[in-house]
């Protein structure tokens, strides 16, 4: 019993040293990230807000790390987390690609249902099977994941029809005008950009999600080490167990 205790003690300081090692780094983190409402709410002469972005300031705060937060079209954020001017990059689904390439920590940030929408008028059905989707006239985002299911398919080249767009917001302007039949978003942001654009009541989701996915914050290899990774992990560990995560959640979503 009393070696069962010294263990745990020493996993506990352990834990602690990890914690007080992280901000070993000198100067703030650079972290990338993109307009994705109601998660990251970017607008022209106005600071960012959403839930993500509150959750990692509050992180980072925590670890006594400095961090500062860049905004850019998504496929400019996922070039700069290639490069030493970018130290993380939120939020990004997990593929074995990028478990390669980046530090992943072992929580995610969030988890979102992937689903179809079309225009309010539209009689068009879906059952859930991709390939029902494959001569549909079907937006996309340049760049963007969708979840291992639909981009498998993507990638086999079953979609025949595919419309890209370069923002979310200019995907659900081209569904609204007609310009195609459906698209493929988040059901939690698919609703937050209609309401931006007025439009909740023009557009609706058919069918049950393709896939429910988690994404995460990830880190550069080449400039965060890997200590920084275990002492986030260990800080959004706390705020779960301590009730803070679950009280920022309700507060966006309530």
């Amino acid at each position: 019993m009393k070696r069962l205790f010294v263990h745990a003690l020493l996993g506990v300081l352990l834990g602690a040293a990890v914690l007080r090692a992280a901000p070993a780094r000198e100067g703030p983190l650079v972290l990338v990230s993109f307009d994705y409402p109601p998660f990251m709410e970017v607008q022209p002469g106005q600071p960012p807000t959403g839930m993500m972005v509150e959750l990692v300031t509050t992180i980072f705060a925590r670890m006594d790390q400095p961090i500062e937060l860049q905004f850019y079209p998504l496929a400019r954020s996922l070039s700069l987390i290639d490069t030493p001017r970018a130290d993380g990059f939120f939020t990004i689904k997990k593929n074995d690609e990028r478990e390669q390439k980046y530090l992943f920590p072992r929580e995610p940030l969030l988890t979102q249902d992937f689903v179809i929408f079309v225009r309010a008028g539209s009689r068009m059905a879906f059952q859930g099977n991709v390939s029902e989707l494959a001569d549909v006239r079907l937006g996309v985002v340049n760049k963007v994941s969708y979840g291992a299911i639909f981009d498998g398919a993507a990638a086999r080249g079953m979609f025949n029809r595919l419309e890209v767009a370069q923002t979310y917001e200019a995907n659900f302007r081209k569904l609204l005008a007609g310009r195609m039949d459906a698209l493929v978003s988040s059901r939690v942001m698919g609703a937050a950009v209609l309401k931006r654009l007025n439009a909740l009541d023009k557009a609706k989701v058919i069918g049950p999600p393709i896939e429910t996915t988690q994404s995460y914050l990830i880190f550069n290899r080449n400039t965060v080490a890997p200590e920084v990774v275990t002492a986030f992990d260990q800080t959004l560990s706390n705020m779960r167990k301590d009730g803070s995560l679950r009280r920022m959640r309700d507060k966006y979503t309530r």
